[in-house]
């Protein structure tokens, strides 16, 4: 699902999901590129707003997958779900990674074999604060959300569909995987240890 080279790079596949190539030290953070930040300008417009704001509060931002956290001149990136070891790097690299993706949606947009389709499910993507139980400052949450008319039955169906599918491609070494839905690409978490489905949630497409 990674790809490992000696620098950092991005494609679409033919599903119109995002494959990354990092080195082999990055994948952590290929797999945060991956489940909480999205293909989508707009959403990775304001996905960024969110981490300048964490960066300036000390605050941390909780994603579908991930935290971030900003201490000194590095960023700690820490799985929710324990599938990889927390990650430790500069913002030197973070910030021109983000950078990267978002002049490769800007380079790739209006590309024929990215338009959603007609009948597209309308994934979005929210901020909002949530307290922390010890007393610290509130977290800022940036999670990606199914349409608000599927009922709990059909996300369920999602899930599974998706999971399921012969599109599916899962990473064995940070636990991402991602399928596709009636469309919708949904991405997650597995356990490689037990192939047990940890999370899903929808990615908001180009």
């Amino acid at each position: 699902m990674f790809d490992i080279g000696e620098s950092v790079s991005l494609a679409f596949d033919e599903q119109r999901r995002l494959r990354v190539m990092v080195p082999q030290e990055y994948l952590p953070l290929a797999a945060w590129l991956y489940t909480d930040a999205q293909p989508n300008i707009s959403v990775l417009d304001q996905l960024g707003a969110a981490l300048q704001q964490c960066r300036g509060e000390e605050r941390t931002l909780v994603g579908n997958g991930c935290l971030v956290d900003f201490v000194n001149d590095v960023v700690v990136l820490e799985s929710r779900y324990g599938v990889w070891p927390r990650k430790v790097l500069p913002q030197s690299v973070f910030w021109p990674v983000l950078n990267g993706l978002r002049s490769f949606l800007v380079g790739t947009a209006g590309q024929p074999a990215l338009a959603r389709p007609a009948d597209y499910p309308l994934a979005v993507a929210r901020v909002f604060e949530q307290q922390a139980d010890d007393g610290r400052k509130p977290f800022l949450v940036n999670y990606t959300y199914f349409p608000p008319e599927w009922s709990d039955e059909e996300v369920r169906e999602a899930g599974t569909g998706a999971w399921q599918s012969p599109t599916v491609v899962r990473d064995e070494a940070t636990g991402v995987w991602s399928g596709m839905w009636r469309g919708l690409e949904l991405a997650g978490y597995f356990q490689p240890r037990t192939g047990e489905v940890l999370t899903y949630f929808p990615v908001v497409s180009p």
